[in-house]
């Protein structure tokens, strides 16, 4: 199971990369969390969380409508499908950051080496 406090933590912050909720764009960042997907495929079991690999970031919004909204289970995961494709693409930009803190920058590494997506 991959677990990374500081992965998570690249989440305070950032814009939503969900953007279902109408109340997203009023959000600007303030309540962003890393969400993790609820699939079986990602690791999901009763009262235990997906890797950390497999998160996106969401506001508080977005991430309440995954997980407790009336989407089906086909909308959720074409939903998650398509905002974790922009999270690599964000991970990816942190990687390739000279300017950023290095432990934002190891943290985008590691989870991008892990899923063995290339970068830089």
């Amino acid at each position: 199971m991959y677990r990374d406090k500081n992965l998570l933590n690249l989440a305070e912050g950032q814009e939503c990369l969900f953007n279902i909720s109408r109340r997203c764009w009023t959000d600007e960042g303030s309540t962003t969390v890393a969400c993790h997907d609820n699939s079986l495929e990602s690791g999901k079991g009763m009262a235990l969380k997906a890797d950390d690999s497999k998160t996106v970031w969401g506001c508080y919004h977005c991430h309440q409508l995954l997980d407790q909204g009336d989407l089906s289970h086909e909308d959720k995961k074409a939903i998650f499908k398509t905002a974790f494709a922009r999270q690599i693409e964000e991970w990816t930009k942190i990687a390739e950051s000279p300017l950023l803190r290095p432990w934002k920058v190891e943290a985008a590494r590691k989870v991008l080496d892990h899923l063995g997506v290339k970068y830089g």
